[in-house]
């Protein structure tokens, strides 16, 4: 069956072939797996304005967008990049994940990661790969993102374990693909100033409970997140994200100790705290304080 779009975010989806198992947003990323019930051809006048992947699960696709032949499998797929017509071509039964980035969230990752706040513009590469290393991990990620996705009890329920996985899959998108800041990613420029640290600690201390990134912490200060990854190591000997999780370890602990044991249980407050394994804030627990848990609890 043929499909005609303006946009892929336009597609007329009562006409396409197509069962999807789920399909839901996570901050600046939507992911859905579909299979497709009937052979599918598109025309896109353009793609749109985010970043496009499809990850085949089963079965493979042909594509054509900006001059470049692609046919996906598990191995490599095409990535959409805004703008430009796109033909693709799915055959009966083909499953796979469909993945769109906001490219706002795109640059301010690159930004990030080569220490450059600038707006210059990224060209990236038309295919990736998930045969290895990054790729690989990313699509590992991507995954389990989308079991856990739609399930309202699962683990991304919590803003606190949602919105750094959506960081994660952004900054693991731009680290995964190839592009024109690959290679060699710049040094952050400029001294590090003692002011970023002490912003970003009095964020974490005044919001421990909020949905805190390095990315977010970065863009509160006026830094990059490397520079204040750095900014961290250099003055405190850890990063911005073990001073948050030091912090929600403390509060966990004072809240151990003022609950009833009658009413709370250590499991509904470590993941009120974003520790979401059980086991784990255990041993982080007992290495900090010294006491289980359980014993904190009980008084």
């Amino acid at each position: 069956m043929l499909i005609r779009a303006s946009t892929l975010e336009s597609l007329p989806q009562e006409e396409v072939h197509v069962s999807t198992y789920r399909s839901a947003g996570l901050g600046p990323v939507y992911i859905g797996e579909v299979l497709f019930t009937g052979e599918m051809k598109l025309e896109c006048e353009d793609v749109g304005a985010g970043y496009y992947i499809h990850i085949p699960l089963s079965g493979r696709f042909r594509s054509h967008h900006m001059d470049v032949d692609t046919v996906s499998d598990r191995r490599r797929s095409s990535l959409f990049r805004p703008g430009g017509t796109l033909t693709a071509c799915w055959p009966t039964g083909y499953r796979g994940l469909c993945v769109r980035i906001d490219p706002k969230a795109v640059n301010a990752a690159v930004a990030g990661l080569v220490g450059d706040r600038s707006s210059r513009r990224v060209a990236f590469d038309p295919v990736m790969s998930f045969a290895d290393g990054f790729g690989r991990n990313w699509a590992e990620l991507l995954l389990f993102a989308n079991r856990q996705i739609t399930a309202s009890d699962g683990l991304l329920s919590q803003p606190l374990v949602a919105a750094p996985l959506a960081d994660s899959i952004v900054t693991g998108f731009v680290l995964a693909s190839t592009h024109t800041h690959s290679v060699a990613p710049g040094t952050p420029g400029g001294a590090v100033r003692s002011r970023a640290v002490r912003a970003a600690i009095d964020l974490i201390e005044s919001a421990p409970h909020a949905p805190l990134t390095l990315t977010s912490l970065a863009d509160h200060c006026g830094v990059s997140p490397r520079m204040l990854q750095k900014a961290f190591q250099l003055q405190l000997d850890m990063s911005p994200m073990q001073y948050l999780r030091e912090v929600r370890l403390r509060r966990a602990h004072e809240e151990l100790r003022a609950a009833d044991p009658s009413t709370s249980s250590v499991a509904v407050i470590a993941r009120r705290w974003g520790f979401t394994h059980l086991g784990r804030f255990a041993a982080l627990h007992e290495a900090k304080f010294a006491q289980k848990p359980f014993r904190t609890l009980l008084g």
